[in-house]
Parts: C-alpha cells; sequence; structure tokens
C-alpha cells in the first residue's frame, strides 16, 4: 500500500473515531448510569478499526472530484531534495507516530509518578473516615479488602485511581462525618462505574490522534459526563434534603482545592478543578431533587449498541477515495477508470466506445485491458 493511501485510511478511520466519539458523548449524556461494558464495547470497535484497517470484498468505494483530488496529489508528491523518494506523505506518517509516541512517553511517566506518590502515601487512619467507607461498601455489597485509603495533607481534592485495587486519596480537609460519606460515596461510584479504566482508554485514544483538536472536545465533555455519573450514582438512595446537603460538600471542597500537578485528566477527582464543569454538575443534580435521576432506559441503550456496530460496519464498507477523469500530462494516453461510473458500448465485433459519466471518452478494440464495467450493445434502428 502507498503512504498516500496509508495516510488516507488512517484519515478516514479518524474520521470514523470522531463520529463514535460523538456517539459515545451524546450516550453518556442521556445515559448516566450506563453499563462500563458497554463503554468497554465502544472502546473495543474503535481499537479493532485501527488495528485492522483493511477492505473487505464487500467494501464500496466512494469519489470525490473536488477537493480530495489535490489534497491526494499533495500527499503523493516527492520532495526534490529527498535522495530516497520520500513522499509528503511519509512526512506526515512519521510526524504522526513521534509525536503518539511522544505523548504516550509523557503520560506513561506522568502516571508513574503519580502511582509512585501514591505508593509512598500512609495509610488513612482516621476512624471516623475508615467507619465511613465500610458503611459505604456495606451498602453497595463490595469487599473491603478492594478498597485501601491513603491520605496526602498537601492534596486538597480527594480522587481514586487503580483498576483491581482502587485506591482512594483523601486531602487533609477538616469535614464532618456526613462529607466524608458524600465524598468516599462518589469515590467508589466511580470504581462502580468503570471510569478509572475508561478515562485511560480516551487518553490511549487521544494519544494516538494527538493531532485531532475534536477528540479533546471530547474528551473534556465525556470527563463532565463521568463526574456527573458519579454524583448521580453517590446521590440515588438519599433524600432530598440529603441531596443538597451533598451540593453544599461539593462546594465547601471545590472553594478549598488547589490543583496537584501529579493530577492528570486520565485521574477523576471529586470537584474537578473547573468552574464550568462545577456548573453543569450542580445542575444536574439540582434537576435530580426536583425530577429525579434519569439513567436512560434500553431503547436507548440498545439503539446506542446498534448505532456502533452500524457505524463499524459502514467504516468497513464504505471508503471514500480521490477520483479525477483528468490525462496526467506526462501520461496522455492513459487515465483512470472508476467501475461504479463507467460503462462501455459495442458498436462492432471490433469496436467498444467507453462511456464515463454518460461522456464519450473515446474508443477502443479490446474490452481485456478494462475493469469490470458493464458493456452493452449499440442499438440498431
Amino acid at each position: 500500500m502507498a503512504m498516500a493511501d496509508t495516510l488516507r485510511l488512517l484519515i478516514t478511520i479518524s474520521v470514523c473515531c470522531c463520529i463514535t466519539g460523538f456517539l459515545m458523548w451524546l450516550f453518556l449524556l442521556y445515559n448516566k448510569k450506563a453499563s462500563i461494558r458497554i463503554l468497554l464495547l465502544c472502546s473495543s470497535l474503535l481499537i479493532i478499526r485501527f488495528l485492522y484497517p483493511y477492505e473487505f470484498p464487500f467494501t464500496h468505494s466512494f469519489y470525490i472530484t473536488r477537493g480530495y483530488p489535490e489534497l491526494n496529489e499533495f500527499f503523493s508528491k516527492t520532495l526534490p531534495l529527498s535522495s530516497t523518494g520520500l513522499s509528503v506523505a511519509g512526512i506526515l506518517l512519521g510526524i504522526w507516530i513521534v509525536g503518539s509516541l511522544w505523548n504516550g512517553f509523557r503520560f506513561l511517566r506522568h502516571y508513574l509518578a503519580l502511582q509512585k506518590s501514591i505508593s509512598l502515601l500512609p495509610a488513612c487512619t482516621n476512624e471516623i473516615i475508615l467507619s465511613q467507607l465500610d458503611r459505604i461498601l456495606e451498602e453497595k455489597h463490595f469487599k473491603r479488602s478492594e478498597f485501601s485509603i491513603k491520605e496526602n495533607d498537601t492534596l486538597e481534592s480527594p480522587f481514586v485511581t487503580g483498576f483491581f485495587h482502587p485506591v482512594i486519596v483523601i486531602p487533609g480537609l477538616s469535614l464532618s462525618e456526613k462529607e466524608w460519606y458524600f465524598i468516599l460515596s462518589h469515590e467508589t461510584a466511580h470504581y462502580r462505574h468503570g471510569d478509572t479504566l475508561y478515562k485511560i482508554l480516551i487518553e490511549i485514544l487521544l494519544i494516538v490522534f494527538w493531532w485531532n483538536p475534536l477528540f479533546y472536545v471530547f474528551r473534556h465533555k465525556i470527563s463532565v459526563c463521568i463526574e456527573q455519573s458519579a454524583d448521580l450514582l453517590a446521590i440515588e438512595d438519599l433524600s432530598a434534603s440529603e441531596k443538597l446537603d451533598y451540593l453544599e460538600c461539593l462546594l465547601k471542597v471545590a472553594r478549598q482545592s488547589q490543583h496537584n500537578p501529579l493530577l492528570t485528566s486520565a485521574i477523576p477527582a471529586f470537584d474537578g478543578y473547573a468552574d464550568s464543569e462545577l456548573q453543569k454538575r450542580f445542575a444536574c443534580i439540582t434537576k435530580s431533587i426536583s425530577n429525579g435521576a434519569a439513567f436512560g432506559n434500553r431503547i436507548t441503550k440498545y439503539g446506542f449498541i446498534a448505532a456502533m456496530l452500524l457505524a463499524t460496519f459502514l467504516s468497513y464498507g464504505i471508503i471514500v477515495e480521490p477520483s479525477s477523469t483528468e490525462i496526467p500530462a506526462d501520461e496522455p494516453d492513459s487515465f483512470t477508470i472508476h467501475t461504479d461510473n463507467s460503462y462501455a458500448v459495442k458498436i462492432n465485433d471490433s469496436l467498444f466506445e467507453l462511456y464515463v459519466n454518460d461522456t464519450l471518452i473515446g474508443t477502443f478494440k479490446d474490452p481485456e485491458n478494462l475493469p469490470e464495467i458493464p458493456i452493452y450493445e449499440k442499438e440498431t434502428r
């Protein structure tokens, strides 16, 4: 496969991933209690589409005659100063790969530094905090051994990290027993919802498509939805007055929060660090108090799965390609024939006419040199 073809294919996959990311955001927006299995299915489809970027027999090419052919010609150009015949597409692919490796290295270094920092923190000894965690784990039917709590006096916002053995890191704040219950309910909800794993998958996609600004937009919007989901899961069994107390607790922690440089966007934090995000979470909780928490239904859930499967199938079934019927200057006797808009008319036993988009291109004698296009008999009067 030529460099330009490879680059076009990767760009097509990127567009498909953007569409999928948009669908994932819509799904989380209207299904706050979405199962992590459904979200993992979406991520798996994205990974499969990226790791297996090939065409199938049923794949149909959709040709674009304006803009795309010029872009393809630009990708295919060979640099005049390159002795090895390096093309523009090769350079862009090289930049893409180097950028992905660099961003992956930065993310891994940052994440490992955070995990090392957490491993050095002392275990929580506050009996009030431990008793509230035990209460939550009993209510949600979790084992005590699955969670551990660490203390950090320099941190101002709690967060949770880890996949199989989650660690909740709590700040050095003076809070009441009820407030600790709210905070720990929120952090355990992140684990129940699978957010610690899902946010890592989002970061991996962003590392691969680091050059696409839409992925940064989707990451932010999905992060807000994830925090709203954790809020709704944390307050689902609370009374209206207790939900108002939860809002006061969220505001209290947010006022005292200071951004920790070790925290990344892959770590769900209680306060969220952004005023706009807090406003959306407040609005979501307030709406749940008046209308009840709407977590979506089976129709939207299965409809989303169907839309994801359809988007994946279409990404394999339809390939966008450049099209041009112009005769190249260096090859005046050759041009490209596309099977979906071409046909031939048989004049006699040794002569045929070729039509492209119902326009006569010329005559030829040997049909075996043509692709598989329809051949019609010339009407006689």
